[in-house]
């Protein structure tokens, strides 16, 4: 890449987050694959797997309405992921139960997360970007998000001052699609995700990520509050009551 490449430059600036890039959903099949071996055995997970296919038949003749408007809105690759996501859930839930479903999904969410975000954000490749490496990622997230409000997948406004940007949303697809999939339990997969995820490229970006709070987990907004690095608030004011990070992490 050029020394003078800008961070408008990159492939996916301003394009709406609607699917995992290639390279992640290679990573999030492997890591899956891996951690499902590891946990029902190699027969277990044939087994499984069965269960999946079975399940995404299923879900696409149930469901084939609310399928179709998620193609319309976020397109093919995003109808694929949220096929595979219900019907591992819904596959792991009839062996354990679904209190535990979700948590085996989360755990390998998490581990999936930092390659994920990485490739999203393409930090390897914004970290080179001409400028500061704050405000160009300050530049990439907003653009991203303010494409996201348009189709609609994650409604939000935005605010930026010199050290810090903001996205609160308060209309989340996720949500929205997972419920309707009878699948509720899956609305907070995004949320965990980001939880691993961002941590994850703060270094590289030279930022700190804080969010008190977010639909899926009861709120009515998603608050996703971005610092400088070094610059972030131990307490602030959010709509008008204090907030401590260390109590608010939103796990």
């Amino acid at each position: 890449m050029s020394e003078t490449m800008r961070v408008e430059d990159l492939s996916n600036f301003g394009k709406p987050l609607v699917e995992f890039p290639k390279k992640a959903q290679w990573q999030q099949g492997r890591i899956f694959m891996s951690e499902l071996r590891r946990r029902y055995g190699s027969l277990g997970l044939v087994v499984l797997l069965g269960g999946v296919f079975v399940e995404r038949r299923r879900l696409k003749k149930r469901y084939s309405a609310v399928l179709a408007r998620l193609r319309n809105i976020a397109g093919p690759g995003a109808v694929k992921e949220t096929l595979l996501l219900v019907s591992m859930f819904n596959a792991i839930a009839q062996r354990e139960g679904r209190d535990l479903a979700y948590p085996v999904i989360r755990s390998m969410t998490e581990k999936v997360a930092p390659y994920s975000m990485m490739a999203m954000y393409q930090v390897d490749e914004l970290v080179r970007c001409e400028g500061d490496v704050f405000d160009n990622f300050k530049k990439f997230h907003m653009a991203m998000f303010a494409a996201d409000a348009m189709q609609p997948i994650f409604r939000n406004t935005q605010t930026e001052g010199i050290d810090y940007f903001t996205t609160t949303v308060d209309k989340c697809m996720n949500v929205e699609v997972f419920t309707e999939l009878d699948c509720p339990e899956l609305a907070p997969f995004g949320c965990d995700h980001d939880l691993a995820g961002y941590p994850a490229i703060a270094d590289a970006v030279q930022a700190e990520f804080r969010r008190p709070c977010t639909i899926a987990k009861g709120a009515t907004t998603c608050n996703f509050r971005f610092y400088r690095k070094g610059t972030a608030p131990e307490t602030e004011i959010i709509d008008g009551a204090p907030v401590t990070w260390e109590a608010n992490l939103n796990r």
